[in-house]
């Protein structure tokens, strides 16, 4: 019974984070593009800036 409840929270977990990256898509594409391309926020900001 304790694997079944680990199990589900971790269901709930992942599907908390697409629910998340589809949220930050819709309201900060360049932040979520700069994190797919690089993996870090070290990305090129002269975009937001010009």
């Amino acid at each position: 019974m304790n694997y079944l409840l680990a199990l589900l929270a971790m269901i709930a977990l992942c599907a908390g984070w697409a629910v998340f990256q589809i949220w930050l898509s819709r309201h900060d594409p360049e932040a979520n593009q700069c994190l797919r391309n690089c993996g870090s926020c070290r990305c090129d900001n002269s975009r937001r800036t010009s």
